[in-house]
């Protein structure tokens, strides 16, 4: 029932389908998997690239001949968002970094995790990507240790030219509970581990949404960051700028409340 179930969808449901490729799509009238599926290869390659081409068209059809492991033991947690526009205000940065940090953070307290090592990932405009990766002492899961290590990050990247796609990810994870603090953290650990249980709490009882960063209060509520929302979406408002929009208008707290 593979192909069955794939047709009706949006050809956007597949994974590698941005905001260029769409559009690519759209000229050749593709708007559903269906569609995609029923061109002959030759037309999706001269469109796409050889590679992107076949490996699009094979899963419109269906096939993908990668193992399903679903036992895997976890390596790294990540997100990443392809913007509308490109942005190139370090405010609108630092505010997506907010989200990040407190949707890896949830993810790793959700499968009892920690993490030692914090990346980024920028793309400009023109497609030129850069990473920028920091190892912390100690192990850690909560939102304000990975945005303050985030923050140190994209404090080494000019955001100028303009920024078309930003991630974060977190790796060298650990299950081990047992973790020595610093002075620094010692002092505030206790209060943002109970903080952390806490939204968890909340999370678990009223979703995602109940509760969540104040700077990511938006027109709707709390702007959430989740699995595979992407800010150009037929769903999400900030397509037309509304995410740069609010980081001018900004918020009073840049991290989870307490």
């Amino acid at each position: 029932d593979t192909t069955a179930f794939l047709r009706p969808l949006p050809v956007q449901a597949l994974w590698g389908v941005g905001p260029a490729t769409l559009g690519r799509l759209d000229r050749l009238g593709v708007h559903t998997v269906g569609d995609l599926a029923d061109l002959p290869e030759h037309n999706v390659v001269a469109a796409l690239g050889r590679s992107h081409g076949r490996h699009l068209h094979d899963l419109a059809r269906g096939r993908d001949p990668r193992r399903v492991e679903p036992d895997r033991r976890v390596k790294s947690i990540g997100q990443e968002e392809t913007y509308a526009r490109d942005h190139h205000r370090r405010s609108t940065l630092d505010r997506e970094l907010v989200g990040f940090s407190d949707a890896g953070a949830s993810r790793l307290r959700a499968q009892s995790l920690r993490t030692r090592t914090v990346q980024i990932k920028v793309r400009f405009g023109d497609f030129r990507t850069i990473t920028r990766a920091s190892t912390l002492p100690v192990p850690v899961d909560d939102a304000p240790s990975l945005l303050a290590a985030a923050r140190a990050l994209l404090d080494q990247v000019d955001p100028t030219p303009g920024v078309r796609l930003l991630g974060l990810c977190v790796s060298g994870l650990t299950d081990d509970g047992s973790r020595q603090l610093s002075f620094d953290e010692a002092a505030r650990a206790p209060g943002w581990e109970r903080a952390s249980r806490a939204i968890d709490e909340i999370r678990a009882r009223f979703g995602d949404a109940a509760i969540g960063p104040a700077t990511l209060q938006g027109h709707d509520g709390v702007q959430v960051k989740q699995q595979h929302r992407h800010q150009w979406g037929p769903s999400d408002r900030s397509a037309s700028g509304a995410v740069e929009a609010d980081a001018e208008r900004g918020g009073a707290i840049s991290g989870p409340p307490t």
